[in-house]
Formats: C-alpha cells, structure tokens, sequence
C-alpha cells in the first residue's frame, strides 16, 4: 500500500461536514409545459427536413392547382387550331437554346423557285427555302439544302428515270402522253427519246395520230437516244398534233424499258417546243381499252429537301392569310381597336379593291370583300385579309407557353394543373371513402376474430377476386362511361387492402397488457379500439391511406387511357368549384400518339405525377414515424 492509499484511509470525524444542513429545501416548479401527443408528433415531423420539404412540394402542388388556373389568361377550353402543337418557351432557360419555342425540321421539301431569288435577300446564295414556311421563322444558320432518292410522282422530286413494266397477265402496256404535241412541215421537227435502258427480247413501239388513228412512228430495242422525223414517215401531211401512245411489249413483267426524256425541236425556237421527263412521264396515262396492262414507276429521282431550326412561336404570331373573316368580328376588331384607321391605298396592283390598316392594327391588310350572300333575307359578307395574329391575340410580344400546348392549341401548363386538380380531388374522395370502409371493417375484423374474422375475411377474399373487366363491364354497362363508373370502379375493392393492414394492427396490439388492463377495468369495446388499439397502429395505417392515394391516381389515368373513365366535355362540381372532365390521365392518354414527334406533351403529365407519387410516399413516411406513439418523446 503507497502513501497516498494510507493517506485515503487515515479519514478522521472532522473531516466530514454536512452540505446545506441548515437550508430549507423545496420542490422546483416545472418551468416547461406538458407536450401532447399531436404536438409532440409535429416536433418529430419537422426533425426530418427531408420529409418537410417533400411535405412543402406537396402542398405547393395542390395550392397550385387552386392558383395557377385561376391567375392564367391563356386557353385551357377553347379549340384554338391555329396554336396547335406549340413546343415549350420558356424565359431565361430560352437563352440556353432549350425550350425555346424551336423544332428541328428535317427533309422538308425545298420550293426550288426560291432559290438566288431576289425576293429572299436574307437566304444564303444557292439554297432554298422549304414549301409553306414563312422566311422569317426560319433559322438561316441552320438551314441545309441537301437531295434524297424519292419515287413519287410529284414536281418536287425531279430528274430519274420512268420505267414501263407489264404486269403478270398482259402481253403489252399501252401509254398515253398528258400533252398533245404538234409537228409542222416547215419547221422541219424531230422527235427525240432517250431511252436509258431496255431489256433484249422487248420493243418499244411509239405512235403518232394521222388522220383518225394512232399510226406508228418508230420501234425501239436498244438503249441510247432516237431521233427521229415524224414527215420522213408520214409523207402525205403537213401538220400533226396528236399525243404521244407507246407500246411497251415483253415476254413477262421483270421485264422493263426506262425512259429518261422525250424532246421535240423545231426551227422554231432555239428551245425545246415540247420537253417531257421525270415529273411529266411519270404522269403519262396506261390505256387499257384494248387489253394490256401494267405499271409506271419512277426511278432514281431526287428530291430537293432542307433541315433547318423552325420558329414555332414566329410562324403562328406571324402574319397570316384569312380567306374568309366574317364581318361581325371585322367590326369588332375596329370597334374595339381605336388605331385601326383605314388607309383607303390598294396594297398592291393586283389587288385593286383592298385597302391597308396601321402596322399597330390586328388587321393589317385587306385584299377584297367578298360577295355577299342573302339568307332568309339577311346580307352576309365577309373578308380576304392579312391579320396579325399576335396582335389579334391580345399580345404586344411573343407569348410563352411554358409547357408548350397540344393538339387542340389549348395551353399544356394551364391545362395541366387542371388535370392535376381533377385526379386529386378523385384521388383524396376514393381514398377517404376506401380509409374509412377499410378502417371500420379490419377494426371489427382484427378486434374480435374467431367466427366473425373468418366471415369477414371469406367476404373481402370474393370481393378481390372479382375479376377487374368483370367489374369494369358490370358498372359501364350500368352508367356508361364517366364519374359515377369511375368512382364504383374504384371504390369496390380499393378498401380491402387498407383493412388487411388494419386487421393485422388489431391483432398485434389487442394482446398488450395495456389493452388486458382496460379492458379489466371494464373499458367497452369502442374504447378499447379507438384509445388504445387504433393509435398504436395508426403509424402503418396512415402510411398505407397516404400511399393510396397516388394508386388512385394511377388506376384512374389507366381507366381515362382506356376510355372508361372521364374526359373531355365531362364537367362536374363538387362545393362551388366546376371540375373539368380533363385529368393528368386523360392529358397522357391524349399524348400517347405523340411520343415520338412531341414528347413535351407525355414529359409534363409524367413528371408531375412522378413528383406527386415520390412526395406522398415520403409524405406517408413521416406521418407514419410522427404518429407512432412507441417515438413518443424521442427526439
């Protein structure tokens, strides 16, 4: 034993002293105050930020679906074709290059006119611009001008080759030019028919009408140009004008003559007076009144295409052509818009009878009146004009659509939280609905058990397994198509999952020695349920009620997708408030030909209902751990 051992043990009476021996001591008074149990619940919510910020997504979405259409101005209603398909323009995501109100146009078909034209000093030199799309949309740094193989029997797709083919019944194919073509003595003409390829064994007989019938002119069996004088043959006439008639003759249809030009030249012109190719041959005429028969096709022609960045929002605010505006709301428009001064100078020559109106005006040009049509003794008129469709749609610049618009030209953002609002409210009624059955029926299921349990279970088993079409069939045909069906659907069997969970809480709980305790002190059943039982196992219950939600949500756009729930035109209203039969269902049903073309219109709906689904889960997480009484206290 050390020093400082012997030192410990060496204690003495003195040196003990007694602590506040002489104070009165008295009990403090708690300066906190009690926390109950939703109170306490709330202090556990807002500890996980997490859940709060889901809970606030949440609830901005549903405030959301209040103010969003209430504050907007633009179309979620009206057939507005002129704004269909407009993609998303969003401000300052714009300046980016995304959502910017463009699309890419590809293999667009260039009007071949507009190419070094004097009229468009703003297109690079040797390209042109693509048929029915304003200049002024289009972005020319990114427009490229390029040939593609085509077949079609179009102006636009030129050069190639027309082939002459029988078909699997015929001996010969007879064909007939579009124009007649006239041959004169003193002009000295001559026919000439490049022929660019013929299979051996086949001949191409070409005919000329003299007189009354078609005599021939020339028989072809090789490949090359042929030339030939129509009055080397024909001797006894001066003047021919008669259409061009082939006879194509072979043993079998692979086989096959391909024709690129036919020309007639004459000491009349320096030019061609008659030039059939591509375009032209490929509409030449199959005469079959005397038998024969087969096809036309043409070969290795090209048509002239451009890929370019297309200004949606441009083109549709742009100025645009009406051919027939009614003179009611030509009026209403003059009325309505002060500056509006006629200006009694025609805008073009040819078009004499029009007059102009300041660029300020909706109205910018009109080219004429026209003729009035008397009914039941009333006049009605009305106007060929060029109207400034972003002035006549109330906007003194371009317009943003921030989730674009769809087919109809109705506004994607507006509709959207429409849509939103119309699955929620079927979403929280089905669900209150199923939680409230569910709830009841699993309590009294769970809380007495034996015989009542075992009829109770076989009951909810029948009515789960009642096959889906079935149930779907009986309530169509009953109410048809709509609100009511829809809420049948789903309410039917949507509760039995709810009391499962239920039931299963009852009986985890009803055994505790608590519950015994109560019920010894002769607590009555509903207490014994509702004070003791449920609360314990409300955490789990909620979860799964919050999560049933969404599921609504789903099973309702699947029935909309499939036709049998709401739609367009099904309006409803529920406390004041008119309700729409448009829903984040029926908004991807209407998107689903579009995918590929205008995947803007399924990204929207997706998202947002991807969000909900996401946010309600973890929603249901932390009302589940705030209402859990064994956290009571914990932090």
């Amino acid at each position: 034993m050390n020093e400082k051992e012997k030192k410990q043990l060496d204690l003495s009476k003195e040196d003990f002293e007694f602590v506040q021996a002489e104070e009165k001591i008295f009990d403090k008074k708690f300066e906190t105050k009690p926390i109950g149990y939703f109170k306490d619940a709330m202090i556990r919510f807002s500890k996980n930020k997490t859940n709060v910020i889901a809970t606030i997504i949440l609830f901005s979405i549903i405030l959301g679906t209040i103010i969003f259409p209430l504050v907007s101005q633009k179309n979620a209603t009206e057939l507005e074709e002129e704004l269909s398909f407009l993609p998303p323009r969003i401000p300052i995501v714009e300046n980016w290059g995304i959502f910017d109100g463009t699309s890419t146009k590809t293999e667009e078909p260039v009007d071949r006119s507009t190419i070094n034209n004097d009229e468009y000093p703003e297109l690079p030199e040797g390209l042109g611009i693509p048929a029915g799309y304003p200049v002024e949309s289009i972005n020319m740094d990114t427009l490229v001008n390029y040939e593609i193989a085509c077949s079609t029997k179009t102006e636009s797709c030129q050069g190639g080759v027309v082939e002459f083919a029988l078909d699997s019944e015929s001996d010969f194919l007879r064909v007939v030019s579009s124009d007649f073509v006239t041959f004169v003595r003193g002009f000295n003409p001559t026919l000439t028919i490049n022929v660019d390829n013929i299979d051996d064994g086949t001949s191409l007989d070409v005919y000329l009408m003299v007189g009354n019938d078609y005599q021939l002119l020339t028989t072809i069996t090789e490949a090359g140009e042929h030339t030939v004088d129509p009055f080397e043959t024909f001797t006894n006439t001066t003047f021919i004008s008669s259409k061009l008639r082939f006879e194509y003759n072979a043993d079998n249809n692979r086989q096959h003559v391909a024709i690129e030009s036919i020309v007639v030249n004459d000491d009349s012109s320096e030019e061609p007076v008659f030039e059939n190719s591509g375009y032209e041959l490929s509409n030449y005429e199959i005469d079959a009144s005397e038998g024969g028969g087969g096809r036309i096709v043409r070969s290795g022609a090209g048509l002239l295409v451009a890929d370019f960045e297309y200004n949606n929002y441009v083109a549709q605010f742009g100025n645009k052509r009406e051919v027939g505006f009614s003179a009611n709301e030509y009026n209403e428009i003059l009325a309505e818009n002060p500056q509006c001064v006629r200006q009694d100078n025609a805008p073009d020559s040819e078009n004499p009878d029009g007059w102009t109106f300041p660029e300020t005006c909706p109205i910018q040009e009109v080219i004429k009146q026209n003729e009035s049509v008397i009914v039941d003794g009333v006049e009605y008129y009305s106007y060929e004009l060029i109207l400034n469709y972003q002035l006549y749609a109330g906007y003194d610049e371009l317009p943003y659509y921030l989730f674009g618009t769809d087919q109809a030209g109705r506004d994607l953002f507006k509709l959207l939280w429409i849509g939103t609002r119309t699955s929620l409210l079927i979403g929280f009624v089905v669900s209150a609905i199923n939680i409230t059955i569910g709830i009841v029926y699993g309590s009294i299921s769970g809380y007495y058990g034996g015989t009542v349990d075992l009829l109770m279970q076989r009951f909810s088993e029948v009515v789960g397994r009642i096959p889906w079409l079935v149930t779907l069939a009986i309530f169509i045909a009953y109410f048809g198509a709509g609100l009511t069906s829809l809420m049948f659907i789903l309410v039917i069997s949507g509760w039995i999952g709810i009391a499962g969970i239920t039931r299963t809480q009852f009986y985890r709980y009803k055994g505790r020695e608590y519950v015994l305790a109560s019920r010894t002190l002769g607590a009555k059943d509903t207490r014994l349920i509702f004070r003791h039982i449920l609360p314990n196992g409300i955490g789990t219950i909620i979860t799964t009620s919050i999560l049933s939600i969404p599921y609504v949500i789903f099973s309702e756009s699947t029935l909309s997708y499939l036709g049998f729930g709401i739609g367009h035109g099904q309006d409803f209203r529920v406390f004041g408030l008119t309700f729409t039969g448009v829903s984040v269902g029926v908004l991807l049903s209407d998107a689903r030909n579009y995918l590929v073309d205008r995947p803007y219109l399924t990204l929207f709906p997706a998202i947002l209902i991807s969000i909900l689904m996401i946010t309600f889960n973890m929603f249901g997480n932390a009302l589940r751990d705030a209402f859990n009484p064994a956290l009571r206290g914990s932090e």
